[in-house]
């Protein structure tokens, strides 16, 4: 019951501040929150924070908010159709949750005017109305970042100018790689490598490279705003909201990473593959499981390439080693096959996977490094199986 009476006073609060003038006191600024534990907060988050000691006023606004309790959560999600929303709570309820989840909040006072504030709250208010709050979220064009960056734009107008030349020579796939990284996240790097396409590697530009919350928080430090005439610094005042977090975040790193994963299934492979060759072994077990896990990776590209909204995973290369194809072909793998399109197949998929380890460096997308012992496996498998069934086609 305490909570309900808490969500209806806030309810109460927010009609009436629609009619709320801020007082010259008031402060607005923007919020950057480390990353977390959780896949969804490993980039890390911004926020914009009210702040009004006159009117009793300490809020945040948070863009790219989202409820599990959302009817079909998961095939929406995956298909980028999941709604996204404003939301808004009071600060010592956000920075409790933050701090709690250990993750340290940093804090820049932003060198705004009386009405540039006051235009900032009421473009807030106005996208907090029911009918303004939900919007289609994109990771890397229209997120929790992107938008705040957006709002100062719409706000200040000609009055706020960022530099160019900020983070603005990478791509969005590099600066996933560089944020995961940095965070010991290689597992989620690896996923979104897999996941992303060709429009991933795009160059973000300065404008672009905004849609991660430290290249806002930079961005922020080094932007001018026009003042009585004059271009003055955007941030007036940077403080650590919760410096106590420090003291317990240590960045574990993963005990097994991709490269260290597929590198030992590379040897593994390898010698199964010498000790079947030296006793003219040919079971396929190996070879069915390897190239339908292969194949149904290859259909999950190709739902994220052709039936998503997600705007960012199609034209994925990967498709050239994780060949939808592959299941169910795999299955008709057998010792006393007589289909000898069988073997001319799988000898011409190991010689597309050795062109493609050829060209790694030049393709137009970047493919994960870690793939590199994937494919490997699967060229040297496919030659085993072509080897294996033209033998079995010749005995019969």
């Amino acid at each position: 019951m305490k909570r309900y009476a808490l969500l209806i006073l806030f309810a109460f609060i927010s009609v009436f501040s629609n009619a709320q003038t801020l007082s010259p006191y008031a402060t607005v600024s923007l919020l950057t929150i480390a990353p977390g534990d959780a896949l969804y907060s490993t980039f890390g988050h911004s926020a914009i924070r009210i702040k009004d000691p006159v009117q009793m006023l300490d809020i945040v606004y948070n863009y790219g908010s989202f409820e599990f309790k959302t009817k079909g959560f998961y095939l929406k999600f995956l298909r980028g159709t999941l709604p996204y929303k404003i939301s808004v709570d009071y600060f010592q309820n956000e920075i409790y949750y933050w701090s709690y989840e250990k993750r340290l909040v940093s804090e820049q006072v932003l060198n705004l005017s009386r009405q540039q504030k006051q235009d900032t709250y009421n473009f807030l208010m106005k996208n907090e109305l029911p009918e303004n709050r939900f919007y289609s979220y994109k990771f890397f064009y229209d997120n929790c970042s992107s938008r705040i960056r957006d709002v100062f734009k719409t706000v200040c107008g000609d009055s706020l100018t960022f530099q160019n030349n900020v983070h603005a020579d990478s791509s969005y796939r590099q600066w996933i790689d560089i944020y995961a990284r940095q965070n010991n996240k290689l597992w989620a790097d690896f996923g979104m490598d897999l996941a992303i396409g060709e429009p991933s590697d795009r160059i973000t530009g300065a404008n672009g490279a905004m849609f991660l919350p430290d290249n806002l928080s930079d961005a922020f430090d080094k932007a001018k705003i026009r003042r009585n005439g004059v271009w003055q610094s955007l941030v007036v005042r940077k403080l650590e909201l919760n410096p106590e977090v420090l003291n317990d975040v240590m960045k574990e790193k993963e005990a097994i990473t991709p490269n260290t994963l597929f590198w030992s299934l590379f040897v593994l492979a390898g010698g199964l593959t010498i000790f079947q060759l030296k006793k003219g072994n040919t079971n396929f077990l190996f070879d069915k499981v390897l190239f339908t896990i292969t194949g149904i990776v290859g259909w999950v590209i190709v739902f994220l390439w052709f039936f998503t909204n997600h705007g960012v995973t199609e034209y994925n290369l990967n498709i050239i080693w994780a060949y939808p194809l592959l299941f169910p072909i795999a299955l008709l793998i057998k010792k006393d096959t007589k289909r000898s399109w069988l073997a001319k197949h799988f000898l011409a998929y190991g010689i597309i996977q050795l062109l493609l380890l050829l060209s790694w460096a030049f393709l137009p997308q970047e493919i994960n490094y870690s793939l590199i012992p994937v494919v490997l496996i699967l060229a040297m498998r496919a030659f085993f199986v072509w080897w294996g069934l033209r033998n079995k086609l010749r005995s019969f």
